[in-house]
């Protein structure tokens, strides 16, 4: 890889292993039925392994049994300890391994809901203003469900002034004042302007005209920064040339998809319980021109408003006289051609029966799908860890923080629908991403596949720096700026409150954003009263039973990964915490054939052979070791390694974006206000080519890259695109 990076290069804090089919994989890796647990077999080994795990970053182990709830929702978490020692719960040990496991040996996903829940929902995304050119305003005329069939009238739009700068420029546009209900029949005079026709106002039933038009009112609501007019669908002059009606097929189905896709994207708090300035704001209430105090569109609100029945008045994508979708709004949510279920190929899917199961689900154990019906329904695991203790007291091990604790910096919600991180250019190659640069509506189309398994990246530039783990001096924000000796800024923390939480101000020097003494502590993130420090060890004993040669070879090769090599555990992962060294004690571990427990139990002796286990070792690893030059597996071990040794030139963080207050070229330091859409917003950005035709602005459109690639081509952060309202506000100020 390269050693330059810009200055403002990072890592996101996720990554990906790739999942590849599994039907070519090597035979020893495909899927078969278990030998069962009635006897030891003459080839494959038993006994135990002890392991010692060392802190490399702040590991969190949290007593969520007793939380503290303080204020807005938020909680503060004691260390987990037992017997006045940390407490590493076997479970967090075993599910830490199986999902390295599960990916190292390219198994089946052993948790993936194919039947019910997200995966088997299309993607929602939202589409950008410019295909809001694409729409057709139009009216259902027949719904049916079962053939999934819908017939549309084909109607025009008017732009009906309905709020302050519209009204004061139309005046007299809306009839006594009032503003149309949605749907409600209406007359109305227009006029046609560069723009598009505008209604000039609505006018009595009786009233006749050279530019009256009928037609119905579409009202959604101030849903929209800067919002000023609803409209009017009405039906075009007769004589017209354009088709007065379209049918589409598939398309009811499509449209329940959506529906669900928007309400799947918001929780009843957001919608429902709204609070600014200690009042609670219904969802269809207007509160402010900026996002997150908008009124919410109807149909987030309304469950009649989502119900597809004659009468609906939408906006229709229709190419060659086709009906393609049905939208509530004019620029809405749409949704991916497939499901997650349906893009993760069937190989990987979690296995339905025994024959199906995996090398993981053979070693770790596995539960039938929920549903599924399956007989027998389980299967217990080759591989037991036993109890886990570590080697000080929580006295020497845990720096503790005092009062209300430390926050937490907030972490990002998983985003599938966030495509060019989460897809990849096909199923059959999830190992690529999808090419940078391609148009938005196209990232959701065609044979599109998963990236494959979620992992976090090692924090290397921090790992080795204590001022990094430390607080800074008192009245100091730990956030806003970077550490000494240029590792970055503190991404663990979130940043105390800003001075002004509606127009950052930044500091003198513009490295930094104002922010008080208040620590932020709600809903969002949560507080710890300690960690288990850096360098503490622990101890356990793996008890593996009858693992043929391969099983226990990928086993012992996560158990010793090359040196400067971490796997992740515990909560905060994203941020840097969790990072965790193993490697095996050879002095209390045993790894024995089937043939030589068969001789021990007929022997009257009563002993076991003290056979050394590295040759063991050395063999099954290796065998291991030679799948992994596999065509796939190779991608699968690049990518694994490549983020548990992490790139220690680049920080690791939420993208966001570079305020123009800041100083130009400086490393951008943690939004205050926890705000990482500007990044996304800054990367969807487009232009149009010497055609006139729209295409990704430059350096725009940005997958994440693969975790493998050579470069670890860094990602950019871009600078802050502000909306026109943010532009009117500062030319105000």
């Amino acid at each position: 890889m390269t050693d330059q990076h810009g200055l403002d290069e990072f890592l996101n804090p996720y990554t990906f292993v790739p999942a590849f089919p599994r039907e070519n994989l090597p035979e020893p890796l495909r899927d078969r039925r278990p030998l069962g647990h009635h006897r030891l077999h003459p080839d494959r080994w038993t006994g135990k392994i002890k392991v010692v795990l060392t802190v490399k970053t702040p590991l969190l182990l949290l007593d969520t049994a007793r939380a503290q709830h303080i204020g807005d929702d938020h909680f503060v978490y004691p260390v987990l300890t037992r017997d006045g020692r940390p407490h590493l719960p076997a479970t967090a040990v075993k599910g830490m391994l199986r999902s390295a496991y599960e990916a190292i040996t390219n198994s089946r996903f052993g948790v993936f809901d194919v039947h019910d829940g997200p995966h088997t929902r299309p993607l929602g995304w939202r589409r950008i203003a410019d295909d809001a050119l694409d729409m057709t305003p139009v009216r259902v005329r027949s719904v049916s469900e079962d053939p999934d069939e819908v017939e549309v009238e084909i109607l025009e739009q008017g732009w009906l002034p309905a709020y302050e700068d519209a009204l004061n420029k139309y005046k007299g546009a809306l009839l006594n004042d009032r503003l149309p209900n949605h749907g409600e029949k209406v007359r109305a005079c227009i006029k046609g302007q560069r723009s598009g026709y505008k209604v000039l106002s609505i006018v009595p039933p009786n009233y006749t005209g050279e530019r009256v038009v009928e037609g119905y009112a579409y009202i959604t609501g101030r849903n929209a920064v800067d919002k000023k007019y609803e409209r009017v669908f009405y039906r075009a002059p007769r004589g017209g040339r354009k088709p007065k009606t379209a049918r589409g097929e598939g398309v009811v189905r499509r449209w329940n998809a959506l529906m669900a896709s928007y309400i799947d994207a918001h929780t009843d708090k957001e919608l429902h319980e709204r609070q600014v300035n200690g009042c609670t704001y219904r969802a269809d209430e207007y509160i402010a021109n900026e996002i997150g105090k908008l009124a919410w569109s109807p149909h987030l609100v309304d469950e009649e408003r989502r119900k597809l029945k004659p009468g609906t008045l939408c906006y229709a994508r229709i190419e060659d006289g086709k009906v393609l979708g049905l939208y509530p709004v004019l620029i809405p949510r749409d949704i991916s051609a497939k499901t997650p279920a349906e893009m993760l190929p069937e190989s990987l899917h979690p296995a339905r029966t025994y024959d199906e199961l995996s090398p993981a689900d053979r070693v770790f154990g596995w539960v039938a799908p929920q549903g599924s019906g399956t007989r027998p329904a389980a299967y217990r695991g080759h591989l037991r860890i036993g109890p886990v203790t570590c080697d000080k007291s929580a006295d020497e091990a845990v720096t503790r923080f005092d009062g209300e604790g430390l926050p937490l910096a907030i972490l990002s919600q998983p985003k599938p629908s966030q495509g060019r991180f989460y897809l990849a250019e096909s199923p059959d190659a999830p190992h690529r991403p999808v090419p940078d640069g391609i148009m938005k509506h196209d990232l959701y189309l065609g044979d599109r596949g998963l990236r494959g398994r979620k992992v976090y990246w090692h924090h290397a530039r921090v790992a080795d720096r204590p001022k990094y783990w430390q607080e800074p001096g008192p009245g100091l924000d730990p956030t806003q700026s970077s550490v000494a000796g240029g590792v970055g800024f503190r991404e663990y923390r979130r940043p105390r409150k800003p001075e002004n939480e509606d127009d950052l101000q930044p500091t003198r020097d513009k490295r930094g954003f104002k922010t008080t003494a208040h620590e932020q502590r709600d809903n969002q993130n949560r507080s710890i009263r300690g960690w288990v420090n850096q360098g503490v060890t622990f101890s356990f004993d793996i008890h593996v039973q009858d693992l043929d040669e391969v099983e226990l070879g990928a086993l012992l090769w996560l158990l010793s990964l090359p040196r400067d090599h971490f796997h992740r555990l515990g909560l905060g992962k994203p941020l840097g915490f969790g990072s965790v060294r193993l490697h095996i004690d050879f002095s209390g571990t045993s790894l024995l054939s089937g043939d030589q427990w068969s001789e021990y139990y007929r022997s009257l002796s009563g002993e076991l052979p003290d056979a050394d286990p590295r040759p063991v070792y050395d063999k099954c690893r290796q065998a291991f070791e030679d799948l992994l030059g596999h065509e796939s597996l190779r991608h699968v071990k690049a990518a694994f390694l490549a983020a548990a040794s992490g790139v220690p030139e680049l920080p690791v963080r939420y993208p966001r974006a570079h305020p123009d207050k800041l100083a130009p070229g400086v490393p951008t330091p943690p939004d205050p206000r926890g705000r990482s859409y500007a990044w996304f917003t800054a990367n969807e950005k487009t232009a149009k080519d010497e055609h006139k035709k729209l295409k990704m602005a430059k350096g725009r459109g940005r997958s994440l890259p693969a975790a493998e690639d050579r470069d670890r081509t860094p990602l950019p952060t871009f600078k802050e695109e502000r909306s026109e309202s943010d532009k009117k506000q500062r030319a105000k100020r």
